[in-house]
């Protein structure tokens, strides 16, 4: 059950209302109006300080326009300064992938512009646990099955322990009108085929469960996080001349080799990890060339070094 007093409860485990500054992203839709009226009832209370930011799209027509119609009447009624911005991606063939990437850019802009802390979106349980079974589809590890997380970076997803259906009721109680995303029924997005088995799987029983496993892997994950940390520091060194320096002799302790050389290499684009695994305890003195990257084994095949 989605109240406000469990809502500021949630916020203030994870952020600092003292003196913040918040952008809340509304669409129009249900799940960031509802974010926008908490958020507005907690500055009543607290001297945080809020402001609305909207992307328009144009892609559904009226229905856009309406959206936007709707997010300045409210920021009008409630006195908050409303910033919106229009992108054109009709054209694109990948739309919800632009209007993303887009999205985002504007968002990180803003806050760097006007030293913002945090920008609020409204994701919640279902698209934690949607989210979950799509990477689950794709193939993925840890994670990509640990759900949303509810900071990351400046983003925050106040909203994140709480169902569609708490947040539907709380719109009803308090009265809050909104715009349907018809896209929202669209069964040519991935997304909404799995939304609608999840919809009917969610009782009350099977959300506590998944809320606790959810958490578990969110923990684990920063664990194992922690622990890789630790791992780069032992097994990649620098050379005299400054170059990275990966020590066969210390990975080679390590269990699984394939999985944390996948690790430790992925951020120089290395995705082959099997072929570099096999040349890497082949004869000494092979070269790879990966991109603008070189994987040297040396003849003493202790060392493999990286530049």
């Amino acid at each position: 059950m989605l109240s406000f007093k469990k809502f500021v409860k949630k916020l203030n485990k994870n952020i600092s209302l003292n003196k913040t500054k918040i952008y809340i992203a509304v669409s129009g839709g249900l799940d960031s109006l509802v974010l926008l009226d908490l958020f507005v009832r907690i500055t009543t209370k607290t001297n945080i300080q809020i402001e609305i930011l909207h992307c328009n799209f144009k892609v559904r027509g009226e229905e856009s326009d309406k959206a936007e119609h709707l997010i300045q009447q409210i920021a009008t009624r409630k006195q908050i300064i409303l910033h919106t911005k229009t992108f054109n991606i009709k054209n694109q063939s990948s739309k919800q992938i632009v209007a993303r990437k887009l999205r985002y850019f504007w968002f990180k802009a803003m806050l760097k512009t006007n030293y913002f802390n945090y920008i609020a979106l409204g994701h919640h349980l279902n698209d934690s646990i949607e989210t979950v079974f799509i990477n689950l589809r794709r193939g993925t590890g840890i994670k990509g099955i640990k759900g949303i997380m509810f900071k990351k970076k400046y983003l925050i997803r106040p909203l994140l322990y709480f169902t569609k259906k708490d947040i539907f009721n709380y719109a009803k109680k308090n009265k809050i009108n909104w715009i349907e995303d018809s896209s929202n029924v669209n069964d040519n997005y991935l997304r909404n085929k799995i939304r609608k088995i999840i919809n009917n799987f969610l009782n009350k029983e099977n959300v506590l469960g998944i809320i606790k496993t959810l958490n578990i892997l969110k923990e684990e994950y920063l664990m194992i996080n922690t622990h890789l940390k630790i791992i780069k520091k032992y097994v990649l060194l620098k050379n005299k001349r400054e170059e990275q320096t990966l020590s066969l002799r210390k990975i080679f302790n390590l269990y699984p080799i394939k999985s944390y050389l996948y690790i430790l290499l992925k951020q120089y684009k290395i995705k082959n990890i099997k072929n570099i695994i096999k040349n890497l305890i082949g004869k000494s003195g092979k070269q790879i060339k990966i991109q603008k990257y070189y994987i040297i084994k040396k003849t003493n095949l202790y060392e493999t070094n990286l530049f």
